[in-house]
């Protein structure tokens, strides 16, 4: 055989073999992105997306004290080749009239899997930001009045050395489970706005938690918090929110909106926590909803003025903001 004929035969081989290559690479990322489309196309037109949404906002801010997720800027989800549904959102807290981001939030959810989440907070400050503010004392549990504070905390002392040009968050705890309606009330006169309450749902009394600490009569434990309603239409598409709760209307709908949320979350979600959610949800239905602690923000000579309530206690400084108050 003619040596150049043998040369050319030895040259297309690997030409004909990375072309064979090339061509099955091609075809096998056609199919991935033919399979990735349809993949997103259904969890949108399906209303997965907006439903994984709506489990991550609910659980977040039902679980945590005071941090909302952001709402204004079209969250958006997504979902990987091995439809694990993933989403990333800024996390934030009214600090006057203003929403201060915090963090950021991670949560996933694998396909037929728990929902998980992280929150990764914008701390300026180490060991500054507590997770759980509120203090639930034993006297509450056995249907006692905490007479005197065992742990006078500086917030008070905080908050008379700040100037009047700022705005800040305060968190307290109650001397006796309350309706929030009543701890309305006595917000009222003060010029304050309350942002979220820590609900009371028989932790410790009804049932056991896995997880909570104690010192003394102390306890601090994970609860649900009481938020401004949100609402989702039936398609699980989010319709509408409140960044306060409003004296003037009241807070039976905000009350009615907890129920609600948690009957939905512990029927649709799995996630850590599910079967405790299942029996504080029992035991509200029967007693109702009483809380043992809030958030308020407001300036910061209103929020002085609130140590004169005999009924609050613990009183904690959380973000300071300069002034942003109508």
């Amino acid at each position: 055989m003619d040596t150049k004929v043998m040369n050319r035969m030895i040259w297309r081989t690997p030409l004909r073999l990375f072309a064979k290559i090339l061509s099955a690479a091609l075809m096998v990322f056609l199919i991935y992105g033919m399979y990735y489309s349809a993949a997103y196309i259904y969890h949108e037109q399906s209303g997965l997306n907006d439903k994984f949404l709506r489990s991550v906002m609910t659980t977040v801010e039902l679980h945590e004290s005071g941090l909302i997720v952001d709402k204004r800027s079209s969250p958006l989800g997504e979902v990987t080749p091995f439809l694990t549904q993933k989403t990333n959102l800024k996390v934030y807290k009214n600090v006057g009239e203003w929403q201060v981001i915090v963090g950021e939030l991670h949560a996933k959810k694998q396909l037929g899997g728990k929902l998980t989440y992280s929150i990764e907070e914008l701390n300026p400050y180490l060991n500054r930001e507590e997770r759980n503010p509120y203090i639930l004392n034993s006297a509450l549990l056995e249907g006692r009045e905490i007479k005197d504070d065992p742990h006078p905390t500086g917030a008070m002392n905080q908050l008379g050395r700040l100037e009047d040009g700022n705005v800040a968050e305060l968190f307290f705890s109650l001397r006796t489970l309350r309706s929030p309606e009543e701890v309305l009330e006595l917000l009222s006169d003060y010029d304050v706005k309350a942002t979220s309450m820590a609900v009371f749902a028989g932790e410790l009394k009804d049932f056991k938690l896995g997880t909570y600490s104690s010192s003394g009569a102390d306890y601090t434990i994970p609860h649900l918090t009481l938020r401004p309603k949100v609402q989702f239409s039936d398609n699980h598409f989010l319709s509408s929110w409140h960044t306060f709760f409003s004296q003037d209307d009241g807070i039976t709908d905000h009350v009615q909106q907890l129920i609600a949320d948690v009957e939905w979350m512990t029927n649709n979600i799995k996630y850590n926590g599910v079967d405790d959610d299942k029996r504080r949800l029992a035991y509200l239905k029967k007693n109702g909803v009483q809380v043992y602690g809030a958030t308020v923000t407001g300036p910061v000579r209103e929020l002085e003025k609130l140590k004169e309530e005999q009924e609050f206690w613990e009183f904690r400084l959380g973000r300071i903001e300069v002034w942003n108050w109508s």
